[in-house]
């Protein structure tokens, strides 16, 4: 998914306007997208770890529960349920096929309680896991089909959710990384040579860095991370949070998880990446899934397609100030349109080789089941949930923390 983070501590008056000027607009159009939108959403809560999180259930109708929903799980850093509008027109296209969507607030974020930097990949898997029990026993999804689509950092924990249950019916990811600190390595590389620094700078930029993952890599203190950092000029450290939540996860590998999955899988990537390299990352998915027990398994590499696989005909980092705020433009007004050739037909027909997810009938009748599955509904006091669109005034102020360590994640 979409990895940026907008600071708003440096913007000129002018840009603000345009800012402005564009939020006008889009919420002039407001009421039109409400009025078309085929979906129908429903706030849900579910506990995990002690905390509740919220999220959103998004049907492709009102008449019956379908008999098949994704689940999305997010990437890094501090992702709201629609990944800011990212995933409507996967939410569009799933429903489509009639399939329902599940995706909530990352811990700490929006409504949802907790802090998703004191997790692992582990607790990650924990949390999406409950998320399925949440569908089967709240939801009455019963034995239907689940789906997993994740995002970058997601690739190390749809495998892990895959082995550890046997209600997975397939996985679908989105540019996941093989190893967390060869990805480290790769986008801060990128980053450097879209800045223009020449390749003394960025050797000596490396150096700088691998001293601070060794520091990771031994455990260190927060107290010695500080201290190593002290006097370097325009540094601006992590929080100790994030502190921690690298220390837990800088040995992520999906080498050992992928290899021993043993339902079909769907590897998507970019060639535009900046912060996965995709032709490695593909080279090793396809190795390792020819070995696993998956009964078939597809991996694909789009041309002109960045980390989120939205057009794109440069390597760049966009995550940060203007860049990330063209962006969230393009994913809030472009549509459909945001994503490169071929990746929509694709994720279409990767749903077509499974069952037709149709609502299910009952034997006394199809009225009768829609009935029975709006009370359902109701029990669970699922009630209607915003659209994307009116919720993005709020959101507007997106977190920074930690964007330049994070977001190689």
């Amino acid at each position: 998914m979409p990895f940026f983070s907008v600071s708003t501590t440096r913007v000129s008056g002018k840009r603000i306007a345009v800012v402005l000027l564009l939020l006008c607009l889009g919420l002039g159009a407001v009421f039109i997208i409400a009025d078309e939108d085929p979906l129908v959403r429903r706030e849900i809560s579910f506990v995990h770890a002690g905390n509740t999180l919220q999220g959103v259930l998004v049907l492709p109708s009102s008449t019956a529960m379908p008999d098949a929903c994704v689940v999305f799980v997010h990437g890094s850093g501090d992702m709201p349920r629609d990944a800011y509008g990212y995933y409507e027109s996967l939410w569009r296209l799933f429903a489509e096929k009639g399939w329902c969507s599940l995706s909530w607030d990352k811990p700490g974020v929006g409504a949802s309680e907790g802090d998703w930097r004191l997790q692992s990949m582990a607790d990650r898997a924990d949390e999406v896991a409950a998320a399925i029990e949440f569908l089967h026993t709240q939801v009455g999804l019963g034995k239907r089909q689940i789906g997993l689509i994740g995002f970058s950092q997601a690739g190390w924990v749809l495998p892990k959710v895959a082995n550890l249950r046997d209600d997975i019916t397939f996985l679908i990811s989105v540019s996941g990384a093989v190893n967390w600190m060869d990805q480290s390595r790769y986008s801060g590389r990128q980053r450097m040579i879209a800045e223009g620094m020449t390749e003394q700078e960025i050797d000596e930029e490396e150096h700088t860095a691998d001293l601070v993952n060794a520091l990771i890599q031994r455990d260190a203190p927060y107290t010695a991370y500080l201290e190593h950092i002290a006097g370097e000029v325009d540094v601006k450290p992590m929080s100790e949070a994030f502190w921690g939540f690298a220390k837990r996860n800088w040995q992520a590998d999906v080498r050992s998880d992928l290899q021993a999955i043993n339902v079909p899988m769907l590897a998507l990537f970019g060639s535009h990446d900046a912060y996965v390299d995709p032709v490695s990352s593909a080279t090793t998915y396809r190795q390792l899934l020819k070995r696993s027990a998956a009964p078939f398994f597809e991996v694909r590499r789009f041309d002109y397609a960045d980390h989120s696989l939205m057009k794109s005909d440069q390597v760049k980092p966009e995550h940060q100030g203007m860049d990330a705020w063209l962006k969230l433009f393009k994913i809030w007004f472009l549509g459909d349109a945001i994503f490169a050739d071929g990746v929509l037909d694709c994720l279409a027909n990767w749903l077509d080789r499974f069952p037709k997810a149709d609502a299910q009938p009952t034997p006394d009748g199809t009225a009768d089941a829609a009935e029975r599955d709006r009370k359902s509904l109701a029990r669970l006091n699922l009630l209607p949930s915003t659209p994307w669109l009116l919720t993005q005034k709020s959101r507007l102020t997106i977190s920074s923390r930690e964007n330049a360590l994070r977001l190689r994640r």
